[in-house]
């Protein structure tokens, strides 16, 4: 090696990864003690979840939506389902030697879009080198696929690397330097998809297409494309096919009504279509998808979401103008 060569120092190294999975659960889910010797970061998709950390006379730690918990190894944490909410949790369990993992423990992060895209981009890798053995709760540990991709392994790791460097970035710098920094374009496209984005809620039983939306705020179709794709990695239909499906798992968690009532009363007008999009999106029926859901009586290792059918953002490559029926 050169002598005017420079050893690159690296903050976060990933040694090795145990688990990397979905759990789902119903509103009355309560796990009441977990112990592991490794890191493990908690990231709540949707809903909301309380942490305890057993024998630490605190309050728990309520987790909501779009945020993520560093859990610390050699501790006992509990959690449940927070206020009659229907989680859905992503869990990475990892090994780091690194002194500053120490000050990400136990600590809550508001996951942005760029914390999201490397979940996104982390669990992809996940389902494609590794599947979760399901069949037998003792055997609760990640096993390699014969075809994994090349150089999917050293994804994972460095998808987790980036990712915690992300974390400690947003630990150490306070948030109103970051919002100077930003461009006031950025800015301006955030605030519209968060328009859109509440507008998709609040017509989520209903059909939506491409030149609604751009009449209803005044936005040319490809200018309203580029924001959703720039800032969601989906298009702007893509976007709300998948918000319709979030409403409908949540639905179909809360056990209040059959499947036929659940696609009715999200606007579908048929059990084929909705049953159709509900498994492009999430690769299961929603038939399967009710059957895996966890319950409070439930094995909490046997019942688990094998990587293979849940993503945590399902990408279609293709944008459709029609409706969303």
């Amino acid at each position: 090696m050169s002598p005017e060569a420079l050893i690159l120092k690296k903050e976060f190294q990933i040694s090795a990864v145990s688990a990397l999975h979905f759990f789902e659960y119903k509103s009355d889910f309560i796990f009441k003690s977990e112990y592991h010797d490794c890191w493990k970061l908690l990231f709540v998709e949707s809903g909301a979840c309380d942490i305890l950390r057993s024998g630490h006379a605190s309050d728990p730690v309520t987790l909501k939506e779009g945020q993520l918990f560093v859990q610390a190894p050699n501790e006992y944490y509990s959690f449940k389902a927070a206020a009659q909410t229907t989680p859905l949790l992503f869990t990475c369990c990892f090994y780091c030697d690194s002194a500053a993992m120490s000050l990400l423990a136990n600590r809550v992060f508001d996951c942005g879009m760029q914390e999201r895209r490397l979940l996104s981009d982390l669990s992809a890798e996940g389902r494609a080198a590794f599947s979760v053995r399901v069949d037998d709760s003792s055997l609760y540990h990640l096993e390699r696929k014969l075809n994994q991709p090349f150089g999917g392994e050293q994804l994972i790791g460095m998808y987790l690397e980036m990712l915690l460097i992300s974390l400690m970035r947003q630990y150490a710098t306070s948030s109103p330097e970051q919002e100077e920094t930003a461009s006031p374009l950025s800015k301006a496209d955030s605030i519209l998809l968060n328009r859109i984005t509440d507008y998709y809620a609040a017509h989520i039983t209903e059909k939506v297409n491409i030149h609604q939306i751009c009449r209803e705020f005044s936005i040319g179709r490809s200018h309203l494309q580029r924001i959703f794709r720039e800032q969601t990695g989906l298009g702007a239909i893509e976007y709300f096919c998948q918000m319709r499906i979030r409403a409908a798992k949540r639905l179909i968690r809360e056990n209040r009504m059959n499947l036929s009532d659940t696609a009715r009363a999200l606007g579908y007008t048929s059990i084929h279509y909705f049953s159709k999009q509900f498994k492009k999106i999430t690769g299961m029926p929603p038939s399967q998808y009710q059957n895996s859901i966890r319950t409070a009586d439930s094995d909490p290792v046997y019942q688990h979401i094998d990587l293979e059918q849940i993503a945590l953002i399902s990408k279609d490559p293709e944008d459709k103008d029609h409706p969303a029926s």
